[in-house]
């Protein structure tokens, strides 16, 4: 099993080396809201650069409040050539065959899948624009040549002229693991 950073024996430990090993934590300190939008768009507080041939460890907490008539998406911004998959977990916006759910995060329907970073997720909501859901996602993301940003990107998945909020309070957690 590899680790990061390696360490080797007579290794001079400095401060950069100690916080290499630590993970790096953003939080969203400000609500923000999007109305009449679903263009998945890079959040502008949860991003983070990834830096090239590296894999990382990563996880999103998000706290959402959006209406039902709106409902909320999410997709991932990562570097070119990236590889790797994320896990989504929340509640669920639609029932087995499709029947949209009424407030689903009161009513316990949970949504959980595995999709491409780029593939839109759905979410549940609690027909409100300020009472908030949760969603969490994760993924080990291995960067290849090159570089870049990583972003959650989110949006209303119907427009809607109320608007959904990413609030204060959500993360993101990203750590270096090779």
């Amino acid at each position: 099993m590899s680790r990061y950073p390696t360490i080797y024996a007579g290794q001079r430990l400095t401060g950069d080396l100690l916080r290499s090993m630590l993970p790096d934590i953003v939080t969203k300190e400000a609500n923000e809201d999007r109305a009449s939008t679903t263009t998945l768009t890079n959040d502008t507080d949860l991003t983070a650069t990834l830096e090239a041939n590296a894999r990382y460890h990563v996880t999103f907490f998000i706290h959402f409040a959006a209406l039902d008539a709106a409902q909320f998406q999410t997709a991932w911004t990562v570097p070119t050539g990236s590889s790797g998959v994320r896990s989504a977990a929340g509640a669920a916006w639609t029932l087995a065959g499709g029947a949209a759910t009424a407030q689903a995060a009161d009513g316990g329907y949970h949504r959980s899948g595995v999709h491409a970073f780029t593939t839109a997720v759905r979410y549940g909501t609690r027909n409100s624009a300020s009472n908030q859901c949760v969603s969490v996602e994760e993924a080990y993301v291995t960067t290849s040549s090159t570089a870049g940003t990583l972003a959650l990107q989110w949006a209303q998945a119907v427009s809607n002229a109320t608007a959904t909020r990413v609030a204060a309070g959500s993360s993101l957690h990203v750590r270096r693991i090779g």
